[in-house]
């Protein structure tokens, strides 16, 4: 795994399309309402009181879990690690140094164009980053799937900063306030891709003593090109020509 990815988003915040600071989704209320989005599937409350605590909750993950906000087909699954339900997410105390997860979904648009994923998760202290903690010991290796392939595309766009302040979080900390969270944003553009995409799988790795909170993902359709918008201009155009010319005819 590719550690350094983590640090390389922090290099590229200004890339982000849609500001952080916008209104909070259902999701979390760090996530951003993503313009031109059509669907949207939702996971929060990665809890052991919902999924179950011990070997059930661990079950519920390793299994899949499906989105719950708003209640869909995409699926959530751990494929690498020991994280586990706890009481405030998902949360790995010892064993390997991260956990990696995966979202998928074969219910897209037809006309898909983009994707975007946020991720809410609260950095802990990494032992193979030295215990640092903060964002790089957050989320990294993030990269997207589609058509049951192994492309692992690299977002088109990506960010990872601190969650605001926010006194009422269960992870506000008075003395640190600034790294209470660690808010991703990451965006694909299938702009570039001709084949129809039919599913995707968005796969990332989660550090030890991390606590995964929430993620949502956004799909947008393709904005059709000026090219397209001509030929449906003129077909219609051509439409009302015939349609003039069979009147006067009948006339």
């Amino acid at each position: 795994m590719n550690i350094a990815y983590s640090q390389s988003i922090l290099a590229l915040t200004m890339l982000v399309a849609t500001s952080l600071s916008q209104a909070a989704t259902p999701t979390s209320q760090y996530f951003s309402d993503v313009t031109g989005s059509l669907t949207t599937d939702g996971f929060n409350q990665l809890t052991a009181s919902r999924l179950g605590a011990g070997t059930t909750g661990i079950a519920a993950i390793v299994d899949g879990i499906n989105s719950n906000v708003p209640a869909g087909d995409a699926e959530f699954k751990r494929t690498y690690g020991n994280a586990y339900p706890a009481s405030l997410g998902l949360y790995q105390w010892s064993g390997t140094p991260y956990s990696t997860f995966s979202i998928s979904d074969a219910t897209l648009l037809p006309n898909l164009g983009s994707i975007v994923f946020q991720s809410e998760v609260f950095p802990g202290g990494n032992q193979s980053l030295g215990g640092q903690g903060g964002l790089a010991a957050a989320i990294s290796d993030v990269y997207l799937s589609y058509n049951g392939g192994t492309q692992l595309l690299a977002a088109s766009s990506f960010s990872l900063s601190d969650a605001p302040v926010n006194e009422d979080s269960p992870f506000y900390d008075p003395a640190n306030p600034v790294a209470e969270g660690a808010v991703g944003y990451f965006t694909w553009d299938f702009s570039g891709i001709s084949d129809p995409i039919t599913s995707y799988e968005i796969s990332f790795l989660v550090h030890l003593h991390s606590s995964v909170v929430a993620f949502q993902v956004d799909q947008i359709a393709a904005v059709p090109e000026p090219s397209e918008y001509a030929l449906l201009l003129g077909g219609l155009a051509l439409v009302g020509f015939m349609a003039r010319r069979k009147k006067n005819t009948q006339a």
